[in-house]
């Protein structure tokens, strides 16, 4: 088999970071290019500034900084295949010498202290199980006066634990039920905790779309790409209906979502307590 798997029941057991990878999709953050166009922007980006991603992925996100900023951009995965992946897609878009990727673990990052102008996290400390470790180290290999960028998913609302349960199972870690503020103080504390000064400087927050009725059409649509065509048609099958569980479980999830970019700034000091709070009239 084209894949590299032995059957469909392994096909249909896959994690979905596994998953994306045998299918080669791009796992894009919240809000796709408009995220990181918006991040680019706020975080005053310039063609001299050097970049880390952590958990890149099949490289959406990396390739798409570079293609909008122009770079030097660093994607770190602990998936190898993922990172075969991103590696083809930085070439394809002549960006191999820009824009490269390791592989890594959020918690042991081989970079010296205050290497790079932006760490991009995403949604990926969801992910890590020693969530303090891996934000000390975001902070460590960030310049004084560099961008830390978040994108957290979040809870609004209390979801049912089975479908926590269920969701934990398909990313194949610990699902906790966060909300924004419950981001925020990890992050913050986390920072104080190990001597480093950040300053939230940029906060925005989004809500998702229920999108039951594109989850058919994307699915074909996905079944169309080059890299599927070429496989058995047990393969295909088996691609198609762990496809379709995970995008109905996940939409099922978000229903209960938001998510923000929330932009911090790696400081020498920290800024004075504010009083007199705004907001958006």
């Amino acid at each position: 088999m084209t894949s590299g798997y032995q059957s469909s029941i392994e096909i249909e057991s896959l994690d979905y970071s596994k998953f994306v990878s045998l299918i080669n999709e791009r796992n894009r953050c919240s809000g796709g290019i408009r995220t990181i166009q918006e991040a680019t922007l706020q975080s005053r980006l310039t063609e001299k500034s050097k970049v880390l991603e952590i958990g890149s992925n099949t490289g959406f996100t990396s390739v798409n900084i570079g293609l909008l900023v122009n770079c030097n951009v660093v994607g770190i995965d602990i998936n190898n295949c993922s990172i075969k992946n991103a590696r083809d897609l930085a070439k394809k878009n002549g960006l191999e010498n820009k824009v490269r990727f390791k592989q890594q673990d959020a918690i042991h990052l081989g970079f010296p202290d205050q290497h790079f102008d932006m760490v991009w996290a995403s949604n990926v400390t969801s992910f890590i199980e020693d969530k303090e470790k891996s934000i000390r180290e975001y902070l460590r290999v960030l310049k004084t006066n560099g961008t830390l960028c978040i994108v957290p998913i979040y809870y609004k609302k209390t979801p049912p634990i089975k479908l926590v349960d269920k969701v934990s199972q398909a990313i194949n870690a610990r699902l906790e039920v966060f909300y924004k503020d419950d981001w925020k103080s990890l992050f913050e504390r986390t920072s104080r905790k190990f001597g480093f000064n950040t300053v939230l400087y940029y906060e925005k927050d989004f809500c998702y779309i229920d999108v039951s009725d594109k989850i058919e059409e994307f699915i074909q649509k996905t079944l169309e790409s080059p890299n599927i065509k070429k496989m058995s048609k047990i393969t295909i099958r088996a691609i198609e209906n762990r496809a379709r569980y995970f995008y109905n479980l996940f939409n099922e999830n978000l229903k209960y979502c938001g998510f923000s970019i929330l932009l911090y700034q790696k400081r020498l000091d920290h800024d004075e307590s504010e009083l007199f709070l705004t907001k958006d009239s």
